[in-house]
């Protein structure tokens, strides 16, 4: 019968412990081998539980698709369309700019804004921004095929001053041209000009 002292308590904890945990180390005699028990396996800080990993994993897919589909909407239309080259360097007769047609809805739309209008500063800057604007969709709407277009209007006090609009443009003759049409009356002057250029 062994006595029971503080020495032996202690030793006998340490053996019943030491028995209780697994060991990771291979035993003598044995190189190589090491515990294949999965239960026994330490497991790695980056290894969670199968159901939290499982549940990570869905929620991660969740927002990955959920972001990629919000990033294919924001930026739809912010990519070049490509398109199919015609091998076209100059427009049919059919297609090619007539002055005299664009200088005539030039006229018109002068006619029809500034009938009646007097010289005012605020709003005639304003008034010639609208008249761009109209000008340019009446002449897109003529149908000419691969123009790109610049319009200008210009709109000043008439008070018997001389004024000359003078342009200069670097094009090719055969395809390019241009259109322009003035208005004058009740003190106000009017100068527009409509500048097509045919993309290749």
């Amino acid at each position: 019968m062994q006595t029971l002292t503080v020495e032996n308590l202690a030793g006998h904890h340490s053996d019943h412990f030491r028995s209780k945990r697994p060991s990771l180390v291979s035993k003598e005699g044995s190189e190589g081998s090491h515990t294949t028990n999965y239960s026994m396996r330490r497991m790695s800080r980056f290894e969670g539980r199968p159901s939290v990993q499982y549940n990570r994993r869905i929620s991660m897919v969740s927002r990955s698709s959920v972001t990629g589909s919000l990033f294919g909407i924001k930026n739809i239309g912010l990519f070049p369309v490509k398109r199919q080259n015609t091998y076209k360097l100059q427009p049919d007769h059919s297609e090619v700019f007539k002055p005299e047609s664009v200088r005539a809805i030039i006229q018109e739309v002068l006619d029809e804004c500034l009938d009646g209008e007097t010289y005012n500063p605020r709003q005639c800057r304003n008034l010639s921004q609208m008249l761009t604007d109209l000008i340019k969709s009446r002449v897109k709407d003529m149908g000419f095929q691969r123009y790109k277009y610049i319009v200008t209007v210009t709109i000043g006090l008439d008070s018997n001053q001389g004024f000359r609009v003078v342009s200069r443009c670097l094009w090719n003759k055969d395809t390019d041209n241009y259109a322009e049409a003035s208005y004058n009356k009740n003190g106000l002057y009017a100068v527009a000009a409509v500048y097509a250029c045919y993309c290749e």
